[in-house]
């Protein structure tokens, strides 16, 4: 089942904020800062050009223009924009590689859920 985009953000962590822990939302949250530790939610997590976050990562669509390192343990729609960079083993229903962007890790594709 999907969710309809409302176009509500719930929450932002700005650049030049660090941030350790764990994280869990509804909506769409954006990362322009440092976060550090596992993240949750079943709606979208965009993580902004000069972002950087390291942990596990499950959400239902994720859109990166910076850098991802640890792993993205489940992830309906997985988006790398030109200039970012995934550095982790991941578990997608779709992957999305724009070109000039980085993948390196290991891929398993499972069902849309």
């Amino acid at each position: 089942m999907t969710q309809k985009d409302n176009g509500f953000m719930c929450g932002f962590l700005s650049e030049g904020t660090r941030f350790e822990g764990s994280l869990q939302f509804s909506n769409k949250m954006r990362i322009d800062g440092d976060f550090s530790g596992d993240i949750e939610s079943t709606d979208q997590l965009i993580i902004g050009e000069n972002a950087t976050v390291d942990g596990s990562i499950s959400v239902g669509r994720l859109v990166v223009m910076g850098k991802v390192s640890g792993e993205v343990t489940q992830c309906r729609h997985l988006q790398i924009e030109e200039g970012g960079q995934v550095l982790a083993d991941i578990r997608v229903g779709v992957l999305d590689i724009k070109p000039g962007a980085i993948f390196d890790g290991k891929c398993v594709m499972i069902a849309d859920t």
